[in-house]
């Protein structure tokens, strides 16, 4: 009779993959292509088309890292505008007490 049970005390067991993660830096790939593209062209055995493509991406480079700056710089200006106003806002109700807060609400509602 206890043969009929024994599934019932079984214990589990957990079970074993093989896997290896393998991870994709897309930025050490880049890196690493961009050495061999250079020591190829300091050997001076790059090939014409190889040129080519180099210089296609050192312009596509240049053309995003112009752009983020151009972002950065946008959003740096408008952050300082925000806080030329809050400074101006401020200032202006320090001069004009407290006071004149409610009056101004007022208006601008």
């Amino acid at each position: 009779m206890s043969m009929k049970f024994r599934f019932l005390n079984k214990t589990i067991q957990n079970q074993r993959f093989n896997y290896n993660p393998m991870y994709y830096d897309e930025r050490k790939e880049r890196l690493n292509r961009k050495k061999d593209q250079y020591e190829k062209l300091e050997n001076d055995t790059m090939s014409e088309s190889e040129r080519r493509e180099l210089f296609r991406e050192n312009l596509k480079d240049g053309f995003s890292r112009a752009q983020y700056r151009q972002t950065q710089r946008k959003t740096s200006n408008i952050r300082i505008l925000i806080l030329i106003a809050l400074m101006l806002a401020l200032g202006y109700f320090i001069f004009n007490g407290v006071n004149e807060v409610d009056t101004v609400v007022k208006k601008l509602w």
